[in-house]
C-alpha cells in the first residue's frame, strides 16, 4: 500500500480527534541501483554489453566473448570488490586513473578489495582495538549510486566513522573525549562541558596546558535559533607589551608617572570581544528566490488541461485540494481530490528538468553561504577553513544546546547549520 493509504488506515485506528495527514511531498524521491542493478541496465545497450563482456572476459577464458551471458557478469561481479562497474562504466572518482589535480572527496574515494575489507573489519572487532589512535582518512566505494533522473550520488562508507557502531559498546576508559571528537555523530558527542572538564588533569590532558594558563585558550560561544542562524562571541585573550599599551594611551600618561604596579597591571593579559550575528533571512535569500520562482512558475496554465472544469494552472490546483489542517480537514477527501489531479503534479514535479535544475542552484547557493558563515566564524578566533589549526592556538568552540520551538513557516536551519559546522571543527 501507499503511504497515503496507509495514513487513512491509520487515521481509523486512532480514534483521536487530531487527524493525522501526510506531509511528504510530490516529488519523486532518489531512487537507489546496486550493481547488479546496473547490470541489468546496461546489458540493454550494444556498445554497454560490449564493454561488460570485456571487462569479464579474463574469468571466462574458455568462452568466446559473444558467449558471456548476463549470469556470468553476476558471477564475475560478486568476486570483485564493490564500486568496480561504477568506477569503470560511469564515473573516475575512486579509480586510481583518476586525475591528479582532484581534491576533496575525489581524492579520498577509493575502492577497496575484499580481502583488504576482512582484515580492516577484523582491526575494528579485535579486543585490543583502541579507537583514538584509529585515524584511516578517505572514503570506499559502496557498491552502488543514487539518482533521481538529474543528479548522480555515490554511496560510500567514511572509513573513520565506521567505528561509532562499536563505540557505543567500547568501556568508558578506551572512548575518544566527546568534547574533542564527533566520529560517533553530533547527536551523541555534544556534551556539556562540565561533564568533561572536571578536574585540572583534564585541562592538560584536552590543551596541553596548565590550569592557571587557561587564560590563553581563545572561547568560541555559538547560539544557534530560528530568527538569527547563529549568534556568536569570542573571548580572545591578548596580551600587549609595555611599549604597545603606552602608545595606545597616547599623551593621557607619561612614562615616567608608571609605577611598578600599574606596570605590572598593562603587561598583565587583556581580553577582547568580538561579536557576529547571521539573520537567518539572509541565508535563506536563495531559497526565497528559489519560491519565489516557483510562484510564477506554478501561475502559468498547464499544457494538456483544456477542460473547463479542472483549474489550469498548479497554484488553482493546489489551491482547490481540501484542507489538512483545522476542524474541516480530512484526509480521506483530500486523498480523492489528490487522486484525480496527481498526474498534472507529477507531471509538474517531476517530468520537468528545469524545476530541478533550480532546486539544484538553491542547495548549492544555500551551501555556499554556510561557508561564508563557518569561514566567519572561525576567522574570529584566527582560524581559517583551508588550513589546520596549530598546536599552539588553542580553542574552545561551545555550542548552545539549548532547544526551542517556532511557529513560522520557514523551517529553521539551526540542525542543519550546526552538523556542517561541528563536522568542519572536528577535521580542523
Amino acid at each position: 500500500m501507499s503511504a497515503i493509504q496507509n495514513f487513512v488506515l491509520l487515521n481509523k485506528a486512532c480514534g483521536s480527534r487530531r487527524v493525522i495527514a501526510p506531509l511528504s511531498r510530490l516529488e519523486d524521491i532518489f531512487i537507489t541501483l546496486s550493481e547488479n542493478d546496473l547490470v541489468d541496465v546496461f546489458w540493454r545497450d550494444v556498445s554497454l554489453k560490449g564493454l561488460l563482456r570485456a571487462l569479464a572476459h579474463h574469468t571466462f577464458p574458455n568462452l568466446e566473448m559473444h558467449q558471456i551471458t548476463k549470469a556470468d557478469i553476476l558471477i564475475w561481479l560478486s568476486n570483485e570488490e564493490p564500486g568496480s562497474i561504477i568506477t569503470k562504466l560511469v564515473t573516475s572518482i575512486g579509480s586510481p586513473e583518476q586525475r591528479k589535480k582532484s581534491k576533496g572527496f575525489r581524492a579520498k574515494t577509493s575502492v577497496m578489495t575484499i580481502p583488504a575489507m576482512r582484515d580492516y573489519l577484523r582491526t575494528l572487532r579485535h579486543q585490543d582495538f583502541d579507537p583514538n589512535t584509529h585515524s584511516r582518512p578517505g572514503y570506499v566505494l559502496r557498491g552502488s549510486i543514487r539518482t533521481d533522473g538529474f543528479l548522480l550520488q555515490l554511496l560510500g562508507f567514511k572509513t573513520n566513522e565506521l567505528n561509532a557502531v562499536k563505540y557505543r559498546r567500547l568501556p568508558l576508559e578506551k572512548l575518544p573525549r566527546r568534547i574533542t571528537s564527533a566520529v560517533g555523530g553530533t547527536d551523541y558527542f555534544l556534551t556539556e562541558i562540565r561533564n568533561v572538564v572536571r578536574t585540572e588533569q583534564d585541562v592538560r590532558d584536552l590543551w596541553g596546558c596548565e590550569p592557571k594558563e587557561a587564560d590563553c585558550i581563545k572561547i568560541l560561544g555559538l547560539d544557534l535559533g530560528q530568527a538569527c542562524v547563529v549568534g556568536a562571541s569570542a573571548l580572545l585573550p591578548t596580551s600587549r607589551k609595555l611599549g604597545a599599551a603606552i602608545e595606545g594611551l597616547g599623551t593621557a600618561i607619561r612614562p615616567n608617572s608608571l609605577t611598578k604596579d600599574s606596570n605590572a597591571a598593562i603587561e598583565k593579559p587583556k581580553l577582547k570581544f568580538c561579536n557576529l550575528a547571521v539573520k537567518q533571512k539572509a541565508v535563506y535569500q536563495p531559497t526565497f528566490k528559489l519560491r519565489r520562482w516557483m510562484e510564477r512558475r506554478k501561475s502559468k496554465p498547464i499544457i494538456g488541461s483544456e477542460s473547463a472544469s479542472s483549474p489550469r494552472t498548479v497554484s488553482d490546483i493546489e489551491s482547490s485540494l481540501p484542507p489538512l489542517r483545522g476542524n474541516e480537514a480530512s484526509a480521506q477527501e483530500y486523498i480523492k481530490q489528490l487522486q484525480r489531479v496527481e498526474p498534472l503534479l507529477q507531471e509538474f514535479y517531476n517530468g520537468n528538468q528545469v524545476i530541478k535544475k533550480h532546486r539544484w542552484n538553491a542547495r548549492r547557493a544555500r551551501d555556499e553561504e554556510y561557508k561564508r558563515i563557518a569561514e566567519s566564524l572561525l576567522r574570529m578566533v584566527g582560524g581559517s577553513s583551508g588550513r589546520k589549526r596549530e598546536s599552539t592556538d588553542k580553542v574552545v568552540v561551545a555550542v548552545g544546546l539549548g532547544k526551542f520551538s517556532s511557529r513560522i513557516r520557514l523551517s529553521s536551519l539551526d540542525q542543519s547549520f550546526q552538523s556542517y559546522f561541528i563536522r568542519l571543527v572536528s577535521s580542523r
